[in-house]
């Protein structure tokens, strides 16, 4: 869609159709404002709940639609026929509309912790420019060109961009920035590298003790993974390994003696263990395992 010459995206087309309408649901979203801002969507808190507005509606008919052809096809009562597809277009639209309610804070979530996990290294990049005789600007200048794909460049080029185009100097864009950053940790540095910068501290040793300090906490957190690794392992080990060949061996021995247990045959019993038991219990340890060292690490 185009107005005016300009081509217009998703939001801005959402926005032009649904903003006389958005004003009304505003107050739904008003909580998602300061974790849209954190979320790392370029779009206005207006233009993204016309946005909702628009997909939660085309959603609603789909679901109408769909509802409505079931209940025709399947024969269905009159009052299925009417009733099916209002609820299947109810529960599409609500749906839709609770997806774009927890999107903000779900992306700012995510957000904040891949912040983390790059901090370290940016940091100590940041002190080898410094300790280089690189400027403080010229530092996110240089952090904005990295891949496009690290949060901490894509925030450095938010930076850039306030002092370029906004007319703030360095103090006021991290000010800005420290404002819709999802990562307390983040905003901590930032504001220690703005106070080393703008009150004539040595920011080389700033940076070089938030480095240090940053990854000494990165490695008795790889030491906490591998510890809480093992922990699941002999978990694992117990569980899934020792007491299934104990219960095979002992159900043996019990089924030449008596044929059946609570009145399960013996054999039937060592088949769920064999087949249900142990492969169950290794997906919930591989789960386990996986939501550990994804926790500690990100």
């Amino acid at each position: 869609m185009k107005e005016g010459g300009t081509r217009l995206g998703f939001w801005g087309t959402s926005y032009v159709l649904y903003a006389p309408y958005a004003k009304r649901f505003e107050r739904f979203f008003a909580d998602t404002r300061k974790d849209l801002a954190m979320s790392g969507l370029r779009v206005t808190f207006h233009a993204y709940v016309a946005g909702a507005l628009f997909v939660s509606t085309m959603a609603g008919v789909g679901g109408l639609l769909a509802g409505f052809t079931w209940a025709y096809y399947a024969g269905m009562m009159l009052a299925f026929l009417l009733l099916l597809p209002f609820g299947s277009g109810l529960l599409a639209f609500a749906g839709s509309f609770a997806v774009f309610y927890f999107l903000p804070s779900t992306r700012a979530h995510a957000r904040g912790r891949k912040l983390e996990t790059e901090l370290p290294y940016a940091a100590g990049h940041m002190s080898v420019l410094s300790t280089a005789g690189v400027t403080p600007e010229h530092i996110f200048d240089v952090l904005a060109r990295e891949e496009e794909g690290e949060v901490i460049a894509q925030e450095s080029k938010l930076i850039v961009r306030d002092m370029a185009t906004m007319g703030m100097d360095l103090s006021q864009a991290i000010e800005a920035e420290i404002k819709r950053s999802p990562s307390e940790s983040y905003s901590e540095f930032l504001d220690g590298f703005r106070s080393a910068s703008t009150t004539g501290s040595d920011l080389s040793s700033y940076l070089q003790r938030a480095a240090s300090t940053m990854m000494l906490n990165k490695r008795l957190q790889a030491k906490a993974v591998g510890e809480n690794v093992g922990v699941v392992a002999e978990i694992y080990t117990i569980v899934l390994v020792v007491a299934p060949l104990l219960l095979l061996i002992m159900f043996s021995v019990m089924g030449a003696i008596v044929g059946t247990i609570g009145g399960l045959n013996i054999l039937t019993l060592m088949y769920l263990i064999a087949y249900f038991f142990v492969p169950v219990g290794g997906l919930v340890s591989l789960i386990m395992a996986d939501q550990t060292v994804r926790k500690e690490v990100e």
